[in-house]
Parts: C-alpha cells; sequence; structure tokens
C-alpha cells in the first residue's frame, strides 16, 4: 500500500497509473518528430510525475526521471531528446515494476 495524503491506494493501483503514465511518455517522441505541441504533453507528464512525488520522492531514479525530463526542454537535437526520452521511460518502467514486485 502507498499513501498519499492520507489515503491509502494499492500498489496495483498506483502500478496502472504508472502505466498510463509511461504511455504519455511515449508519446513524446511521435509528438516532437511531427511538429506537434510536444511541449505541452511533456508539462502534462511532468505535473503527474510531480504529484507522484509524495510515493516515490525519497527515490534516486525519481530524482533521475524528473531530472531528464526537465532537460530534454531545451534538447535541440533530436537523437538527445530522444534518448532522453527513452532513458525516462526505463526509469518510469523500473520504478513501476518495483511496486509490481511487492504487490499488495
Amino acid at each position: 500500500m502507498k499513501s498519499y495524503n492520507g489515503y491509502e491506494f494499492s500498489n496495483d493501483l498506483v502500478v496502472k497509473d504508472m502505466r498510463r503514465l509511461i504511455n504519455q511518455t511515449w508519446k513524446l517522441l511521435p509528438m516532437r518528430e511531427n511538429n506537434e505541441d510536444w511541449q505541452k504533453q511533456l508539462d502534462s507528464v511532468l505535473i503527474e510525475l510531480y504529484g507522484l512525488h509524495k510515493i516515490f520522492g525519497d527515490q534516486l531514479e525519481f530524482l533521475e526521471l524528473l531530472t531528464k525530463l526537465e532537460g530534454v526542454v531545451g534538447a535541440t537535437d533530436f537523437m538527445i531528446y530522444r534518448a532522453s526520452v527513452f532513458s525516462a521511460i526505463s526509469l518510469l518502467t523500473d520504478l513501476a515494476n518495483t511496486l509490481d514486485v511487492k504487490k499488495s
């Protein structure tokens, strides 16, 4: 169980939300390639991650995830952007898998 502002959430529920957030992060790649508003999508992902801070804030991987995604804002080289998004997806997946192993 994970606690957030006095509410208890099962690990399964948090993992489902993390998987949805992973899919939202994947969207960043084709959106940038297609010159769509990827910055708005990134802002949306970051806002949700800031909300997850009380659940994962004490883990180094979570800090790495936030800094990777904050860093892509200024990335002008698409290959650096792409590598950073893939790295962020990997970190998100690892965090979700950590919870998945600890099923409540």
